[in-house]
């Protein structure tokens, strides 16, 4: 009991700590310079939304009325001359500013779900290249367990060669197949690199982060389309349109002008004139009705396109689903045959001190085992990959 609780204190500690992938996951959406955007055009459109409200500005016109064409200015002997100042304001019915500015917000939502989306996209794209990163230092370590594997064969073939018993083209081969692995170790290093910089790219900036261990990553356990980010996404663009039809509801409603003018007349009395205008929807059915009409279709045609998209992001992550399952059963395949090689080149081994085998022959069956166990990371790799874009579905 007493070794129980430091390993379960232990266990609470590490579990309060993100782990590298996670740090890395933090600073990327604290730094990727695209995702700040989202902010300002979500604010964008709220100011939009703000000036929709307003009224217009109002037009301040000058004028002289009624001048004769001998003299261009009023006079006591022409009454109905003078200098004219008449201040004009339009005014939309709050009915229309009030819709229009629904529309504009219902886009500042919009940006709220691509942000969302675009967070998403981030995410599983810095997780695949972390993935990437983790696999290069695998090979290395296989390459490196290969290496040693190589130089023992040549410790036992050189002690072979002293006593007449191994052919020099043995210790040849054996030294070739060394140069090739140095070569594979620096193909994993520049790989590591180029997948270092992307990473770097996605992040806007430089974290430190370190690979970890290659384990395959759990799929799924369930998925539900509706939770799906586009999805989402979509059923406000669904929103948008239907304020836009509302909006179009409304364009036949009469938008009023009313203006005052002071006319100042030389010598005579000053005039003041009022004025109340509006406009008449006599063209309602070949104008407005048609605006009506044209966004009552496209509303119609987001919510086919709402469905479209739900059944495919639904397969979608049946896809990636099934793809997981094959991977899995094919990864078990290849622990199989790797320790039924390992077997096998352990007898192999024990012959070839006895002289009953040659080292081509335990060569042949090193490199099938080399193979499975390169197979067998980058099936790994690819479950955690297939996990991050599922992931992303969500």
């Amino acid at each position: 009991m007493k070794m129980l609780i430091p390993l379960v204190i232990l266990f609470v500690i590490s579990a309060s700590f993100p782990g590298p992938l996670e740090r890395l996951v933090e600073f990327a959406l604290e730094n990727n310079p695209r995702l700040k955007s989202f902010e300002n055009r979500r604010e964008s459109f709220k100011y939009r939304a703000d000036f929709s409200r307003s009224l217009p500005n109002p037009m301040l016109t000058f004028s002289l009325n009624n001048v004769e064409t001998e003299r261009l200015f009023p006079r006591k002997e022409n009454p109905m001359s003078g200098f004219v100042v008449f201040l004009s304001q339009k005014y939309p019915l709050p009915a229309k500013r009030n819709r229009s500015s629904e529309i504009f917000l219902a886009k500042a939502q919009e940006v709220d779900f691509s942000r969302e989306k675009f967070k998403k996209e981030l995410v599983k794209n810095i997780k695949n290249l972390y993935w990437e990163y983790s696999y290069s230092f695998e090979i290395e370590r296989i390459l490196q367990d290969i290496e040693k594997e190589i130089n023992s064969l040549i410790d036992i073939t050189e002690e072979k060669y002293r006593y007449g018993k191994a052919l020099l083209s043995d210790l040849i081969l054996l030294k070739v197949e060394l140069l090739k692995v140095k070569e594979r170790l620096s193909e994993a290093e520049k790989l590591r690199e180029t997948v270092k910089s992307k990473i770097y790219a996605l992040a806007g900036g430089k974290p430190p982060f370190e690979p970890v261990e290659l384990k395959a990553v759990n799929f799924l356990e369930s998925f539900d389309p509706e939770i799906n980010i586009s999805v989402k996404l979509f059923k406000q663009k669904v929103e948008t349109a239907k304020r836009e039809v509302e909006r179009a509801k409304v364009e036949h409603y009469p938008d009023l002008t009313l203006s005052a003018g002071y006319m100042a007349r030389p010598e005579i009395p000053d005039l003041l004139t009022f004025r109340l205008g509006l406009t008449l929807p006599v063209w309602y059915s070949s104008r407005e009705k048609k605006l009506v009409l044209e966004k009552t279709e496209l509303y119609r045609a987001r919510l086919l396109e709402l469905e479209d998209i739900k059944l495919s992001v639904e397969g979608d992550f049946r896809a990636l689903e099934s793809e997981y399952r094959i991977n899995t059963e094919i990864l078990k395949t290849i622990e199989e045959e790797i320790e039924e090689k390992k077997k096998e080149i352990s007898a192999l081994l024990i012959a070839y001190e006895y002289d009953r085998t040659d080292i081509r022959e335990i060569l042949r069956a090193y490199r099938i085992l080399w193979s499975l166990e390169f197979d067998r990371a980058k099936v790994i790799k690819t479950l955690n990959q297939i996990v991050a874009k599922a992931e992303a579905l969500q």
